[in-house]
């Protein structure tokens, strides 16, 4: 299934679904594990044993992989490091639901990036429905007492460079075979946060059985998975629509907190959840009536 031939736009939505649920799961496992871990420190193990068990099983593939591939995987690579330094640097400042919102709307962005750099237009149905899951998620996250906070030109930057993945990984996707870019990607995303941890932390290994459990968890549902698949998906959509499925992390990550942190699910939750997944199957569905 995931060669480099392309998916079908329904199998594409779908897988696109998978891995962006697959990465919200790492809110609660970094929530349980930050406690003892520094940040980066979490990244780095998390990102190297993920590159560990991609290189068992693709190691041979990726000796003979094109340049190009290479580049690209890295290029992600470091546009996603971005992305999570800038989102660590905001929610030391900000709110997590501020920090939510503002990044997941990236994918308001990425409509622009294609007009001004592919001289393409979004479909009006992917547009109606970005403004019905944009409703939703700013009803999921402004509640009493929400405000921005100091960390909100972090968050803006983390937001900016989202759009920008997402926009590349489209591309990219059609350069090459997509799942070795995301291997790539996954290796540099390694590299990069280590170095980091590094610099400004004291790196060490997981020491308890427990902090080893949640870094698996980390590294084979929210990266081998999470992220490695996300250019596979990427390469049968177009970059609005594949944008908008963003807005599922922050839904998602709110039914993980209610079922593992026993976190509250209000009303209002509920009211922002329909209205995110009105938006995401809008098109599809005026596209089957076509």
């Amino acid at each position: 299934m995931f060669s480099d031939r392309t998916l079908s736009a329904r199998q594409s939505e779908l897988l696109m679904a998978a891995v962006v649920i697959a990465r919200s799961t790492s809110f609660v496992f970094s929530k349980l594990t930050v406690a003892s871990m520094s940040p980066f420190n979490i990244l780095a193990v998390r990102f190297l044993t993920a590159f560990a068990i991609l290189l068992a099983f693709f190691g041979g593939r990726l000796r003979g992989c094109e340049r190009r591939v290479v580049r690209n995987g890295v290029l992600l690579g470091l546009t996603y490091s971005v992305v999570m330094c800038l989102e660590m640097l905001g929610l030391q400042r900000s709110e997590s639901s501020m920090a939510s919102l503002i990044e997941n709307s990236a994918f308001m962005l990425v409509p622009l990036l294609e007009i001004a750099f592919l001289r393409t237009w979004p479909e009006k149905r992917n547009v109606v429905g970005m403004l019905l899951a944009f409703a939703g998620l700013l009803v999921l996250n402004l509640g009493p007492g929400a405000h921005v906070g100091a960390g909100v030109w972090y968050l803006l930057g983390a937001m900016a460079f989202y759009a920008l993945a997402i926009f590349l990984t489209s591309i990219f996707s059609r350069e090459g075979e997509p799942l070795l870019v995301g291997v790539i990607q996954i290796g540099t995303m390694g590299v990069l946060t280590l170095l980091l941890s590094l610099l400004f932390e004291r790196f060490r290994l997981p020491a308890t059985g427990r902090e080893w459990g949640m870094i698996l968890m980390l590294a084979v549902v929210c990266s081998v998975f999470g992220f490695t698949l996300q250019p596979v998906a990427q390469r049968g959509l177009s970059a609005d629509r594949a944008g908008m499925f963003s807005v599922l992390n922050p839904l998602a990550a709110i039914v993980w907190g209610r079922l593992v942190l026993a976190e509250p699910l209000t009303p209002t939750k509920l009211l922002g959840a329909a209205l995110i997944l009105a938006g995401i199957a809008l098109p599809t569905l005026v596209k089957q009536k076509q």
